[in-house]
């Protein structure tokens, strides 16, 4: 797992999700041996993708999707608030908009599986305020 600053995000799009395939589908639906009132894991029909480029100079860009659960619970809790006509626009809003903005400082949360070390995935987003983390400390202990 690790964490950086995007030198530049370049987009933000809402893809279509390919529908889990059968052997997941049936991992989702099992019970649990002991709580057998659990709710069903619901497929999210929509992947949160980032455009951004990183603090090398000779960077061509990266395109990554989000996998955090709280993307999706918010796919859920929109769809139902504002509908399906205004899902997309309240996503975009709430994933895009209000953290992208001159005073935030997003950090993306990245990591991989051991089946694919070298292929990260973006598991998370943190955007404090920028005037938090450009605050530069000199010493830790001056004389």
């Amino acid at each position: 797992m690790g964490i950086f600053r995007p030198a530049e995000v370049t987009g933000f799009r809402l893809a279509s999700a390919e529908p889990w395939p059968t052997s997941k589908a049936a991992l989702a639906d099992q019970l649990d041996m002991f709580d057998q009132d659990l709710s069903r894991l619901e497929w999210v029909p929509l992947e949160f993708r980032y455009s951004f480029r990183c603090a090398d100079k000779e960077c061509p860009g990266h395109a990554m999707g989000l996998k955090d659960w709280e993307a999706g619970e918010s796919y859920r809790k929109f769809l139902r608030k504002y509908g399906e006509r205004a899902v997309q626009d309240k996503l975009r809003e709430r994933w895009f908009d209000r953290m992208f903005t001159p005073d935030r400082a997003v950090h993306c949360f990245v990591g991989n599986i051991s089946a694919h070390p070298k292929t990260f995935m973006l598991l998370g987003l943190f955007y404090p305020q920028r005037k938090v983390v450009e605050y530069i400390q000199e010493d830790l202990f001056p004389l």
